[in-house]
Parts: C-alpha cells; structure tokens; sequence
C-alpha cells in the first residue's frame, strides 16, 4: 500500500479515534477491564474441549494426561479419580469462563454508556456554539440525523462491534494456539487457507462501503422531509397540500428502501459463499484428519494423531470460521461508526474555543459590561455568495439611555445589524463595539448576557410562564428565580394581566412553541424574559410584527421604563413601533441613507416621509414632533 494510501486511510480513522480519546480517556479502566476479561473468558471457554480430549485419550488409549502448567504429581492415573479431576477442572473452568464474561458485560456497558453520555452532552453543546452560518447551509434533518442515528451507531459500535473485533482478536489467537498445541503439522496446513477466507470478506465489505454510504445519505433527506413538513403543517394544511406532502416523503421513503434494498442483497450474496468456502475447508481437514488417525502420517508429514486430538482439532477449526466469517460485520460496523464519526466531526468542527473555555470558566453568563453604549464603526458584512454586502460602512452610535429605532425595507440589512451586535455574525470590515470594547474581544457567552434580545419568531418552550420567562435569567437555573423578579418582568412587558387570568397564572403550560397562547402573548412574554435580567442593552427585533394595535400600544406605553437607564434598539418594520424614539436610522441597501427624529425626518421629505406615507395610507401629517396621525394604520393583522 502506498504512502498515499495510508495517509488517506488515517485521515479516513481519524475522527473517530478523535472521538475514542476525547471522551474514553476518563472512562478507559472501565474499557481495559472490559477488554482483559473478555479475552480471559474467550481463551477459556477453548480449554473445556481441549482437558475433554485430553481425558478421552488418557481414559481410553492410556495416552498421559498432561496439561501446560499443571504439574503431574497432581494428576491421578486410575480411571475414576481421573475422570473425577478432569470433571473438577471442567466445573473450575466453567466458573472462571463465566466470571470473566460477567465482568466484561459489567465494564462494557459502563464504558459506553459514560462515553455515550459525555459524547451526547458535549456534541449537543458544540452544535449550540456553531456559528449561524453553519445553520445556513445544514438541514435540520441531517443535524437531529447525527445527534440521535449516529450517536445510536457508535452506541452499537463501542457496545458490540468493538467488542466483538476484541472477540474475534482472541478467539482467532486461541483457536491457533489449542490447534498448533494438538498438531501443529496439521495446523499450519489447514491455516493457509485462513487469509483466504478472511480476504474474501473484507474485499466483499468494502464493496458495500458507497451503499451504506447511500442509505445514510437517504435517511438524512427522509428526516429532512419530514421535520420540514411537520413544521410547517400549518402552511401544508391551509394550502391543502398534504397529498403533495405525502408523495414527497414517500418518494424518500421509496428512495431510501431502494438503498437498504440493494445494501442487503448485496449482503445476502456473501452468505452463501461463506458457507460453502467454510464448509468445504472443514470437509477437506475432517477427511486429512482421519486418514492420519486410521492410516497414520500422509506423506510429507510425520507423528501422531489421536481421535482425542483430531475430534477438539476440528472443533477449534469450526470456533475459527467463526470470526472469519463474522469479520465482515465488525468491518462494516467499523465502517459505519467512521461514518458516523465523520458526520459528527462536521458537527463540532469549527466550533470556536473561545467560547468553550468562556463557558467552562463559570463566567459565561454573567455580563461582559456594565454600561451599554453601542457603535457600530464603518460595519461593513457580506453573506457568502451574495455579490452585494448586507451592510456596507454602517456607522451608528447609541448612547446608554438613548432608545434608536432601525426601519428599511426588506433587504435593507435590519437584522444583519442586529447579528453583527449579538456576534451571531462577525463584520467583515470595521466593527462593533458596546462601552468602547470591540465585541469580537468580549467573551461570547457575557456578551449575550448582557444584552435582552427579543425577535419577531416569540419561541418559547413547552414549559410554564414562569420557566419562559426566567429563562432569560443569566447564570440562573429558571427554577431559582425568585416569582417576584418574573412578576416585575411581566408587569414590565405588559404580560401580567393576562398571565394573571391564565387557568393556573404563572404556572400555566404554554405548550410547544407556546402553541396554546396567542401570537400577541407570546410576544409580551418573550419582552419579558429578555427583561428579567436588566440587561443594560435592549434589542427589540421587529418585537411587535405579530401583536394587534392595542398590544402594541401597551408595549410603546412601557418602552419608557423598559428603555430606562439602558441602551435600546428597536428593528421595526411598522413605523408606529418607532414614532416616540429618540432617533430613528433608515436604512437602504444595507447603508444608513437618513437619521433624525420621527417629526424631523418627515420635514425632511426623504425616504423614512415616502415610508411613512405609505404605511399611514396617504394620510397628511404636519411633520411636527407633536403632530397627529393614526400610528397604526388599518389593515393591520391581529396578533392575539
């Protein structure tokens, strides 16, 4: 095999060794125990027949009985106290074979659910810590693929296929060792033909290696489809397209049946071949041995052999095509954990370390900064691929205190900035800064933390008010804080009241997505979790694009004391949101075309005049700070 070969092969093994000796290392006495006394148990469980040819020829040819390493003064020579010894060292044996056997069982199943638990934990977190980008490009589908299909794999592999090439390592030592032990002649001739049969399966594995590759490939778009459509039932069922939904995952089911299909036909034709390959060995040695035993040596060969040799010979024989045969499966089980090692590599890889070393320091949570003025600097941010930049040379100061409201057109770069402060993205020229600290040199996790962010979706978990709203609570599980702290909250985002009227108020279950509130509750209740925790910056990203006017209005009533002392940015596309802001920036093409306050802006005849016309429905306004106009124009949908 060539260098290049075998520099592909490791690379090909790497991720999985990776993932060995990241998480086995705290776990390896258990894996060494497990490995000792499985090969302990395996070389036994050959012995029983081997003291059972031995007393066969002691019993009934006179032949010694003499076992390595048992002296012989310890050996009776008349015929029962004999048989009574050889029963007493079968019993003994039997005892040990089993013993070791419980204890590999015991330490295996140790070793692999305490890896499987450290791998399950630590690649659900590194998927959390993966750059938005990553979520861009990957399906849902192949992400819940590899955190439970793959993981699931390697479960099967550590706990069988692992074990099971330890077994096929000892039984292939020992079946060789008790054979030469009975006639090595015999042995090594019969042996020559071991390579064979071990070369015919793994050259058949390797073939089947790009359809196992196929089949994951297909179960991955399966769950894709499927997690798609289920999210999305409600757009299926409104459109009526559950009959189109129902061919399309069809068609992956059809498409990954053909894949398992053709991977188990495949499979099926090596059987057949086995058995007569295997059989025919065994006929071949069955017949040489008992010409030996009745005629003497064939030619070429020399010495005895006793039927009590030859009848263990062939039942070691018979222990030997067993892992011959079984090598294909610990191949491709091999072969499909480096698979499933790889998938989960392209999970973590790329995963920031700073941000794991800022979440194990404990410090994680707590805010980065204690004040909260925000400055973007000549912000410039392309997504990949685009051939125009999101933002380009965005230059922006919110001062602590100060509440700025962004509006746009779709497409304008809104939520771009608002990535760009949270570092969900990073900018490709120039930079952010809050309290004058680049946010690129602020752990992550403090970073967050100190900023209460509320978008447009309102998720919250199939939890209680109370959990939902805690959770925004920085180094806090949401069971420990205090009801008084959720209830300010509340009452902060207007939610109280309604909360209040709930069947069990706090402790009320919103259920999946918070299915069972409204749109408008569910938003009044994400304002409150980002709240909770008094973060001196306040990101309200289009907050009010699901709430009817009134929840609007309630929310614009509180925005005073919700922007007090902190620093507050308000992504709008309904201008209403914005009026009352200190200052309200425009942006077009992702560049800031005007900045000024609601009434200024409106003198200025610009573009934020030709949005605001259009939003009110042509309605005339004066242009005044206190000029009157209907903030919330008809045809606006209702939230709750």
């Amino acid at each position: 095999m060539s260098d290049a070969m075998l520099a592909e092969r490791a690379e090909a093994d790497r991720p999985l060794l990776a993932l060995f000796r990241r998480y086995g290392r705290g776990n390896r006495r258990y894996f060494v125990a497990a490995s000792v006394a499985g090969a302990l148990s395996t070389f036994l469980s050959f012995a029983d027949v081997y003291l059972i040819g031995l007393g066969i020829d002691a019993l009934f040819n006179g032949e010694p009985f003499a076992v390595p390493g048992l002296p012989a003064a310890w050996v009776p020579t008349e015929p029962i106290p004999l048989l009574l010894f050889v029963t007493g060292l079968l019993v003994a044996l039997n005892v040990l074979t089993n013993l070791g056997g419980f204890v590999d069982e015991y330490a295996s199943g140790l070793f692999t659910q305490r890896f499987l638990h450290e791998l399950r934990v630590s690649v659900f977190d590194d998927v959390q810590r993966r750059e938005p980008a990553f979520f861009d490009r990957a399906r849902t589908g192949d992400v819940i693929g590899a955190l439970n299909d793959d993981v699931n794999r390697l479960d099967s592999f550590f706990s069988t296929i692992a074990g099971a090439g330890i077994w096929i390592a000892v039984t292939l030592g020992s079946a060789v060792a008790y054979m030469g032990a009975l006639n090595a002649q015999l042995a090594l001739v019969v042996l020559l033909a071991a390579p064979l049969v071990a070369g015919f399966n793994v050259w058949f594995s390797r073939r089947l290696e790009p359809l196992q590759d196929a089949v994951r490939e297909r179960r991955g778009t399966l769950n894709a489809r499927l997690e798609t459509t289920l999210s999305g039932t409600d757009v299926v069922t409104s459109f009526g397209a559950e009959a189109f939904e129902r061919d399309r995952a069809a068609d992956a089911s059809r498409d990954l049946f053909r894949s398992r299909y053709e991977s188990r036909r495949a499979a099926l034709r090596q059987e057949p071949v086995n058995r007569l390959v295997v059989g025919g060995w065994l006929l071949l040695t069955l017949a040489l041995g008992t010409y030996w035993v009745v005629e003497g040596p064939p030619p070429g060969f020399s010495g005895t052999l006793t039927a009590g040799e030859l009848v263990p010979f062939l039942f070691y024989l018979e222990r030997l095509t067993l892992p011959l045969r079984n090598l294909t499966g610990v191949v491709d089980g091999y072969t499909s954990a480096k698979a499933s090692a790889k998938r989960i590599d392209g999970l973590t890889a790329g995963v920031d370390p700073e941000r794991s070393s800022d979440e194990e320091s404990g410090s994680s949570r707590r805010p980065a900064v204690d004040g909260g003025r925000v400055a973007f600097e000549g912000a410039t941010f392309a997504y990949p691929g685009s051939d125009r930049p999101a933002l380009d040379g965005v230059d922006l100061v919110v001062e602590l205190g100060e509440t700025v409201g962004v509006v746009g057109a779709t497409g304008a770069g809104k939520s771009t900035l608002v990535d760009l402060l949270l570092r969900l993205r990073e900018a490709d020229t120039g930079r952010v800064t809050v309290d004058g600290r680049d946010v690129r040199d602020l752990p992550v996790r403090r970073l967050r933390a100190a900023v209460g962010y509320v978008d447009q979706e309102s998720f919250l978990f199939d939890g209680s008010v109370r959990y939902n709203v805690a959770y925004g609570a920085s180094g806090t599980a949401p069971g420990d804080v205090p009801a008084d702290r959720v209830e300010a909250a509340a009452r902060l985002a207007g939610a109280h009241e309604f909360v209040r009227d709930l069947p069990d108020g706090y402790d009320t279950r919103v259920g999946e997505r918070g299915v069972k509130l409204s749109g408008g509750q569910r938003q009044r209740l994400a304002v409150a979790r980002a709240v909770v925790d008094e973060p001196p910056v306040l990101v309200l990203d289009e907050a009010t694009s699901h709430v009817d006017s009134e929840t609007e209005r309630l929310l614009q009533e509180n925005l005073a004391d919700l922007a007090a002392d902190r620093t507050t940015l308000v992504v709008a596309h309904r201008l209403s949101t914005v009026r009352e802001a200190d200052r309200i920036v425009v942006l077009d093409d992702g560049a800031v075309a005007e900045c000024g306050s609601h009434g200024a802006l409106l003198d200025r005849g610009g573009r934020y005049a030709t949005l605001w016309e259009l939003a009110v429905g042509g309605e005339a306004e004066t242009g005044t700070e206190g000029g009157a106009v209907d903030s919330h124009p008809a045809g606006e949908s209702d939230g709750t």
